[in-house]
């Protein structure tokens, strides 16, 4: 396979990770202030798509339309779609959450489930339960030559446009009033109301920034593939759940990171020969191994008491590890006298059977070189790919601020 072909596959897989990372964003701020999953979430940035692919296709707009006219239209489009779903996100936060809030986190989850069908059947009545297509005059359809590879100029807008929308998060998050009340709202809401912080309207404010990056990223799926259908967003809401979850959930860096990677591993997957994915395997092992043997042990023994930290001690601890599985079985199946060393002995037979894995797997890659993948195994993968990274980091890539959470 040559570099140009290795390159298309890497600018869609960024594309597709681009689109999952605007809809993991509104999950993974939720979660961080209420700590509940809004599964209504890929409904409404389905509902976002459909709102402004209606616009566009009202507008009557087609290839003679001056190219001014059509920008106007598609940046009404966004506009209109934005507030419409921004309004949706309120109502919801506002008349399925925020009357739950305090109660068991598993009556606000059955609710957003109830919301989730409400949303899908509502679309099926007003838009019909065909897919929406989005009008070809609004779509750019060139390519660009870039390192020998065409590139749809609309993907390279859409990573443009993700990127420019998260920075401008990451700077609300950070550096505004209504960010620091986002942060100290997630981490006490108790405390924050105490300081005067207004958390109802902190929340409303979440779910709105939310519902907004979900609108544009719904429109933005619809010009990519060219069309959308009613039920897009249970696939779609469920890989940027994925992918939230793959970063650690609450962490906004995460969700982001996680989203790249699931969008890379589907194109690497279905697009790239065994041979060349056994590779990432190989990479794979040499971290995880990196962990069992070096990164995990020296965690554990920052956790030691002071009173109990003797050379013999931490002899055993680190053997759980780097001897494992003869000790950490030994550990498991022998009476539990040290929590810590039987935590560490289950981490680290977690960790040698995720290694072991990634081991088998590269070597039956390696001899099946030639073969592809089908692409019906695209999702599959997905989920394959979070399973091998929470074996290793049961909190997600950059979960380390929220494990409590998590």
């Amino acid at each position: 396979m040559s570099f140009d072909q290795v390159f298309s596959l890497t600018v869609s897989g960024i594309t597709v990770g681009m689109i999952y990372a605007l809809i993991a964003l509104g999950y993974t701020m939720v979660y961080g202030v209420l700590e509940f999953i809004n599964f209504a979430h890929g409904d409404v940035f389905t509902f976002g798509g459909f709102v402004a692919a209606t616009i566009l296709i009202r507008a009557g707009l087609s290839d003679s339309s001056p190219l001014p006219v059509r920008l106007l239209w598609l940046l009404g489009a966004i506009v209109l779609a934005v507030l419409i779903t921004v309004a949706l996100g309120l109502s919801i936060e506002r008349i399925a959450y925020r009357p739950l809030r305090g109660r068991s986190r598993i009556i606000p989850l059955l609710s957003a489930i109830g919301v989730s069908i409400i949303l899908e059947n509502m679309m099926i009545l007003v838009f019909g339960p065909e897919s929406i297509i989005v009008p070809q005059a609004v779509i750019p359809m060139q390519f660009v030559t870039i390192f020998g590879s065409r590139i749809r100029v609309l993907a390279l807008i859409i990573i443009g446009v993700s990127i420019v929308l998260m920075l401008v998060l990451t700077y609300i998050v950070r550096s505004t009033r209504v960010g620091k009340a986002m942060r100290a709202t997630s981490q006490d809401m108790e405390a924050a109301e105490m300081m005067g912080i207004e958390t109802n309207r902190t929340i409303a404010f979440t779910f709105a920034v939310g519902s907004a990056l979900a609108a544009i990223g719904g429109l933005l799926v619809a010009m990519f593939y060219g069309s959308l259908t009613w039920d897009s967003g249970f696939i779609y809401g469920l890989k940027a759940f994925t992918a939230a979850v793959l970063g650690g959930i609450g962490s906004i860096p995460g969700a982001v990171i996680g989203s790249l990677i699931l969008g890379l591993a589907e194109n690497y997957g279905v697009g790239l020969n065994l041979g060349l994915l056994a590779w990432f395997f190989v990479v794979g092992l040499v971290g995880g191994l990196y962990i069992q043997f070096v990164r995990a042990p020296q965690q554990r023994l920052k956790h030691v008491r002071e009173e109990e930290r003797t050379p013999a001690y931490e002899r055993n601890l680190v053997r759980q590890y780097r001897l494992a599985p003869y000790y950490a079985i030994r550990t498991m199946l022998g009476p539990r006298t040290d929590a810590l060393v039987a935590v560490s002995a289950r981490h680290a037979l977690r960790i040698m059977l995720g290694n072991v894995f990634l081991a088998v797997a590269a070597a039956v890659f390696f001899l099946n070189g030639n073969y592809q993948i089908d692409p019906e195994w695209q999702n599959v993968i997905v989920f394959v790919v979070l399973m091998i990274v929470l074996l290793f980091r049961p909190a997600g890539i950059l979960g380390e601020h929220v494990p409590e959470k998590v």
